[in-house]
């Protein structure tokens, strides 16, 4: 967190202004209002923090309001120490957070049913709740799904598409994986591994969410692609106008025939040449279009698509420019191909193919 909020009064502050930010928006609940919310989330992690902390309270309140008489409390009513709801007693079920870096699920504010601000006991007992439920460090993305998440994914060489309830169409690459929480405000998806395109069914009133690592794009009716690698996120956008933003840097909005690349809190916006959303998106009818790339990165695309990868075993060919277009399950043939014209020989190993320059 920054420095500007280690003292209490300084938390206090934020807390307090993430609060009002959070009303505010939720009372206009407009593009305009939560596009502003999501501006100050990113200009630092420390409100994302807070920002999850406000919505959390309406949450749990809202849980606890269910419970009968709950929340017919005196406004001076307080709660003795006795009372106090300790962290390690708390329910975590209810909201789940977390890093980018690791393997556990993360949340975003959500826009729903908002409670009225309870009071006394009340009050007491769901700051504590939200104390305990959320984590907060730098880079951290907030969503928040609902039990009910839908998973989707493919194995090494499969694709798939899926068409969601509200006309949406999600095709998925090889070794790939996505989660999806439709909801009546908005429509959630999180990236988990590999590549994704995604074809929007328009919407207005539920802007379409993806997420990708601690990448968001956020869209209401378009089609765009977004690939997740282990280094940065990249996205193209095929049809209408996305924004896209890290939760670090600003968010960018992004029109047909431009592509991001986004890492480190870096977002690089370049426009793709003609025929390069085609090149792009070769893969949906199986191919892979090298056109330069390096012999590195040839391999790489390759190895998406096999089970018994290609290695390149001598650094002094991996610069190599290759070009043509192949099956994206025609490696084989690739590599036959590199026999030809680069005198490049490959040796079989016992889990891998090996690259080398012939003798």
């Amino acid at each position: 967190m920054d420095g500007r909020y280690k003292s209490a009064e300084a938390r206090q502050a934020l807390e307090a202004e993430a609060a009002s930010r959070f009303h505010k928006a939720r009372s206009a609940d407009t593009d305009a209002a939560w596009n502003a919310v999501y501006e100050w989330i990113g200009q630092d992690a420390a409100h994302g923090v807070a920002f999850v902390k406000a919505e959390a309270s309406w949450e749990i309140s809202g849980r606890l309001c269910e419970i009968p008489h709950i929340c017919d409390v005196d406004a001076d009513e307080t709660l003795s120490a006795s009372h106090e709801i300790e962290p390690d007693n708390v329910d975590r079920s209810i909201l789940w957070a977390s890093t980018p870096d690791n393997d556990r699920d993360t949340a975003l504010p959500q826009r729903g049913y908002m409670p009225p601000i309870p009071t006394g006991w009340v009050r007491r007992a769901f700051l504590g709740l939200m104390a305990a439920s959320v984590i907060g460090t730098a880079g951290v993305a907030f969503w928040q799904f609902e039990n009910a998440v839908d998973r989707y994914g493919t194995s090494v060489g499969q694709m798939r598409t899926i068409t969601l309830s509200d006309g949406s169409v999600i095709r998925l690459n090889t070794n790939s994986a996505v989660e999806v929480a439709l909801r009546p405000d908005r429509r959630l998806i999180r990236l988990l591994k590999g590549e994704a395109r995604f074809d929007v069914a328009k919407d207005k009133k539920r802007p379409f969410l993806v997420q990708a690592g601690s990448t968001t794009v956020r869209a209401v009716g378009t089609a765009f692609n977004v690939r997740l690698k282990p280094e940065l996120t990249e996205l193209t956008v095929i049809e209408g106008v996305v924004s896209v933003g890290d939760g670090v840097s600003s968010s960018r909005k992004l029109s047909a025939g431009r592509a991001a690349a986004i890492r480190g809190g870096a977002i690089a916006v370049t426009p793709i040449e003609p025929g390069g959303i085609n090149q792009r998106m070769a893969w949906e009818g199986g191919k892979i279009e090298l056109d330069g790339a390096t012999l590195a990165q040839a391999v790489e695309e390759f190895n998406r698509y096999r089970k018994v990868p290609l290695v390149i075993a001598d650094p002094a060919i991996s610069g190599l420019r290759i070009g043509g277009t192949f099956l994206n399950d025609g490696s084989d043939d690739f590599v036959a191909a590199l026999k030809q014209s680069f005198d490049i020989d490959a040796v079989e190993g016992r889990d891998s193919i090996l690259l080398v320059a012939a003798e």
